[in-house]
C-alpha cells in the first residue's frame, strides 16, 4: 500500500547548522540519496526535541525515490551516527545538527563517522575503483 501523504514542517524557523555541523557534514561519506533523506528530515525535524516522525514511505514520495534507495539513504545516516531510530517512523536527529536537542532517550548518543580530510579523498578513489569493477563484472 503507498501513501501520498508527508508531513508539513513543524515551523517554518531557519534551520540553523554550526560551522562545526557543515564542516563534519562535509566530510561524512554518504550517497546523494542519503544527503537527500537528511535534508527532509533536518526541514520535518521538531524545534523542541530535534526528533522527525516519517515513515520510510512517506520519504520515498516526499523525494521521489523508491523505498529501497530510500531505506538505503536511511542506513547510511544510522551508520554514519547521524540518525537513529527511536520506533518504527520515529527518528533522532544527532544533537550537532539540533543545536544540541534530543528527545528524551535513555541510550548513548552515537560518534559521528566522520573521515578524516586526508583520507577523504583516497576513500572516495577506493570506493569508485571498486563501483566500476562492480559495474564491469556485471556488463
Amino acid at each position: 500500500m503507498s501513501t501520498t501523504y508527508v508531513p508539513g514542517p513543524p515551523s517554518d524557523e531557519p534551520i540553523v547548522l554550526t560551522r562545526h555541523a557543515l564542516r563534519m557534514l562535509a566530510l561524512v561519506d554518504v550517497s546523494l540519496t542519503a544527503r537527500r533523506v537528511l535534508d527532509v528530515l533536518l526541514a520535518l525535524q521538531d524545534p523542541d526535541s530535534g526528533s522527525v516522525s516519517i515513515s520510510q514511505a512517506e520519504m520515498a514520495a516526499e523525494l521521489g525515490a523508491g523505498k529501497p534507495a530510500v531505506n538505503r539513504g536511511f542506513r547510511e545516516l544510522k551508520q554514519a551516527g547521524l540518525v537513529w531510530l527511536l520506533r518504527r517512523g520515529h527518528y533522532q536527529l544527532h544533537p550537532v545538527l539540533t543545536g544540541g536537542r534530543v528527545a528524551g532517550t535513555a541510550m548513548a548518543i552515537p560518534e559521528i563517522n566522520a573521515t578524516p580530510a586526508e583520507d577523504f579523498s583516497e576513500q572516495r578513489r577506493t570506493r569508485f575503483a571498486a563501483q566500476v569493477a562492480n559495474l564491469a563484472q556485471s556488463a
